[in-house]
């Protein structure tokens, strides 16, 4: 449908995840480089995607720009054309890991994506967190938004494989 801009936002779930929240200092007694003062919801407390849809782009733009922090790696993204129907979307499940030990399949991201190619772009993209730190994802699988069967793999797992959240990778 042409002239149909779409938004896609995870929604704040408390206010360390509103857009403009400044992180609090890091307390002399944590040194670890990677503390953060985010916060620590549960799951399935965390924040929820919200599709709308705009006739213009300077409306998207404005509800893209108003909403997407930018502080975590699915804000939001902005698509023009229509969201295809619940069953024909898709997600990003990441491979989490550390250098020292194993890799794993982390659950799916909270949105959805309307085609591949679009979160593919957006898993590769380069994405700045409030402490300045730079993240990519690299590893990392594109599943439907109602399961987790491979579409599309960064690291050649087979198209049509079930995957499990927390399975090894």
């Amino acid at each position: 449908m042409a002239g149909v801009f779409t938004v896609c936002i995870l929604e704040p779930c408390c206010e360390k995840t509103e857009p403009g929240y400044t992180p609090r200092p890091k307390p002399h007694h944590i040194r670890t480089p990677g503390w953060s003062d985010s916060c620590n919801h549960l799951r399935s407390e965390r924040r929820k995607a919200t599709i709308t849809t705009y006739k213009t782009r300077e409306e998207a733009n404005a509800d893209d720009q108003g909403k997407a922090r930018g502080g975590g790696t699915t804000d939001g993204w902005m698509y023009e054309g229509e969201m295809p129907p619940e069953g024909e979307r898709f997600r990003i499940m990441p491979i989490k890991g550390t250098l020292t030990t194993h890799f794993w399949h982390g659950e799916p991201v909270e949105i959805a994506f309307p085609t591949i190619d679009l979160a593919r772009e957006y898993a590769e993209e380069y994405h700045e967190y409030p402490d300045g730190d730079r993240h990519k994802q690299i590893l990392y699988n594109i599943v439907g938004d109602q399961d987790t069967v491979v579409r599309w793999s960064s690291y050649t797992v087979k198209i049509g494989t079930e995957l499990r959240a927390n399975d090894w990778a």
